[in-house]
């Protein structure tokens, strides 16, 4: 099958709110990340990305505007009213899998970090109600990324796997002079993806939302992909 490879040309930037300067000696790191999808529903209107409309939506015709959350950004809008029963599903269904709480732990001593994954964010329940007739189900589970084991797990309510952590490796195409943005491609079945990835140096190369690369020396503070942007909140250190 043909190969599809996606490239997201976003900027983005080395700025985490929330974030302080950890001290030199502590035993666990504790952060939060927020994933949301690029999709945003909004005075009846569907709004993306005119790349992410013609990838998912190529039947559906979409209009160019000022993006509502940056006025720099033009972007195309669809009317909610037209989108027909399947492509409301499918809409849902892409909201309800990109929109994330992750609270991670990295544990020094151990050499391990735990994600919890609380599916869900602010507004979205209201959202759901308004756009799709029912509520935002929540949804948890948690990802498990041992270092020395050299181990991934993920534990989901009804099912739980363990992957090799080297099988799992992104390596980071650096794209500035401090190695901090870059990007990185991966396969699925049929298609290459590559994402955007903005690093910050002043964070532990353990602080990240899931992805582990190779070759990262800093913590992660935001991925751009496609579908979905995933933002570093808060970092906070414990002795």
């Amino acid at each position: 099958m043909k190969k599809l490879l996606l490239i997201v040309l976003i900027t983005v930037s080395n700025i985490v709110n929330s974030q302080t300067v950890g001290p030199k000696e502590y035993s666990k790191i504790k952060f939060v990340y927020e994933q949301k999808s690029n999709f945003l529903l909004e005075n009846d209107k569907v709004y993306a990305d005119t790349l992410l409309f013609k990838y998912e939506y190529p039947q559906l015709k979409f209009s160019k505007t000022v993006s509502p959350l940056d006025s720099s950004k033009i972007i195309g809008f669809i009317e909610f009213k037209n989108f027909h029963n399947e492509d409301r599903k499918k809409l849902q269904s892409t909201l309800y899998h990109s929109t994330h709480i992750i609270e991670g732990t990295y544990d020094v001593k151990k050499n391990r970090t735990n994600l919890h994954f609380k599916r869900g964010g602010e507004g979205i329940n209201e959202i759901f109600k308004k756009y799709f007739g029912e509520g935002f189900s929540n949804f948890r589970f948690d990802i498990v990324i041992d270092y020395n084991s050299r181990q991934i797990k993920t534990n989901y309510p009804s099912q739980n796997y363990t992957e090799s952590l080297d099988s799992k490796l992104r390596k980071i195409n650096f794209i500035n002079n401090d190695n901090s943005i870059g990007t990185y491609t991966f396969q699925t079945k049929s298609r290459n993806y590559t994402n955007m990835v903005t690093l910050n140096k002043e964070y532990n190369n353990k602080i990240t939302p899931e992805e582990v690369f190779s070759n990262n020396g800093f913590g992660i503070s935001e991925i751009v992909s496609l579908h979905d942007t995933t933002k570093l909140l808060s970092v906070i250190y414990e002795k």
